[in-house]
């Protein structure tokens, strides 16, 4: 294999205080989330998880994943017959010229926020300050994302349609680990050991995590140089509510 660069790597390994996806531990964290009703976006997310195609496509790479986890129908093709977001799809929204701009720098938040407004979504953005009130307000909508805001004793709750789901603009180094912004969605949370699970979307450098709420908040503090503002997080739900209505007319007139 050919490359350019001098040195090439498979992988990173995790900072101690991450807790691989793949451990023991995860596994016991998981399984209490899904008990707890803590997983809620879990069941959607990883039916559509997938590894971003550039290596600065995670912002596009989680808007893809989480408008598919909506069930979100793009109303154009992506391949042959059939519609579904994947990152060469945005092409609104982008202050560069092509989405070939993308490959180097990515996208900031407003673009994000942007994108998925156009592609069929309502995003809430928060860029979060240092404060105690804000990082309740952060813990709070993290619970509300994770239990999909079942109420307590809710018997027909449907997990396969999220409400809603939740990005995170956030920068690597805050984690302890190489390389700086990235963007990736929370999948599930685990109360006892007051942690997240992020499925990472550059699965060939981290695999998916559970990062404790406290340094995750923390990492979306720091100034992104390119816009100069804070980093933050995304929530995102359709604009369709009655998504599985709007599927049945799209796919009886493309006769899919």
């Amino acid at each position: 294999m050919s490359t350019n660069q001098s040195e090439t790597f498979y992988g990173r390994s995790l900072p101690k205080h991450l807790v691989d996806y793949r451990s023991t531990e995860s596994r016991t964290r998981l399984c209490r989330a899904l008990q707890t009703g803590y997983a809620v976006p879990y069941l959607s997310l990883s039916s559509c998880f997938n590894t971003q195609a550039e290596p600065a496509y995670c912002g596009l790479s989680t808007l893809a994943i989480i408008l598919n986890s909506l069930q979100i129908d793009p109303q154009r093709i992506w391949k042959t017959i059939w519609r579904w977001f994947t990152e060469e799809l945005f092409i609104c929204c982008l202050s560069r010229p092509s989405i070939d701009d993308v490959k180097v720098s990515g996208i900031t938040l407003d673009e994000f926020v942007c994108l998925a407004e156009c592609n069929g979504a309502i995003a809430t953005l928060v860029r979060p300050t240092d404060s105690i009130e804000q990082f309740d307000k952060f813990v709070q909508t993290v619970e509300r994302v994770c239990t999909g805001g079942r109420q307590v004793n809710e018997e027909d709750f449907d997990e396969k349609f999220p409400k809603e789901l939740m990005a995170i603009s956030f920068s690597r180094q805050t984690l302890g680990q190489t390389g700086d912004g990235h963007f990736s969605p929370i999948v599930a949370m685990d109360r006892d050991t007051s942690s997240v699970l992020m499925f990472d979307t550059a699965r060939y450098k981290y695999p998916p995590h559970w990062i404790p709420v406290k340094l995750l908040f923390q990492a979306m503090l720091p100034l992104d140089i390119a816009t100069g503002k804070s980093r933050g997080y995304v929530v995102v739900k359709a604009k369709q509510t009655d998504m599985m209505g709007a599927r049945r007319v799209f796919n009886s007139i493309s006769h899919e």
